[in-house]
């Protein structure tokens, strides 16, 4: 993906530690994407009610409203019925309740073991299309598999 390509991509950033938000933003605006942050899931909700982004990045352990809660949200609505997500987590939260909803994200990283590199590697084949969503990575796990730490 070219930085004109990258520029014409919006990306809701959901994630409640500053100074990981501020290292993924600032990398992705580096590459030209344009990058809503959001440090609750409440505050992501407002965003998203004004825009339909081309990905969201979600952590799930969030304040206010944790990403589960904003990840029903989004599949309840027909607008993001397109839009990839991309869990970002040191949790994996894999209550049986909640597996379902787990699997509309196209794909998930564990903290621990991901860097803007990583991040910036599947947002590009996300939007590319290079990559099926089911494909583990390094530092990430098949939308059916477990997530852990």
């Amino acid at each position: 993906m070219n930085t004109e390509t990258a520029k014409t991509k919006s990306i809701v950033f959901v994630e409640d530690n500053p100074v990981v938000l501020m290292a993924y933003k600032n990398r992705l605006q580096r590459e030209g994407f344009h990058v809503e942050p959001a440090l609750d899931g409440v505050e992501a909700m407002k965003i998203l009610t004004q825009f339909v982004p081309d990905l969201v990045v979600l952590d799930l352990m969030l304040p206010r409203l944790n990403g589960v809660e904003l990840l029903k949200f989004i599949c309840a609505d027909p607008r993001y019925q397109t839009v990839p997500v991309i869990v970002l987590s040191t949790n994996s939260i894999m209550d049986t309740s909640d597996d379902h909803v787990l699997e509309r994200a196209n794909k998930r990283l564990l903290k621990g073991s991901c860097t803007p590199a990583i991040m910036l590697q599947a947002i590009q084949e996300l939007f590319s299309g290079g990559a099926s969503p089911a494909e583990p990575r390094t530092g990430t796990a098949a939308p059916d598999q477990p997530v852990t730490v």
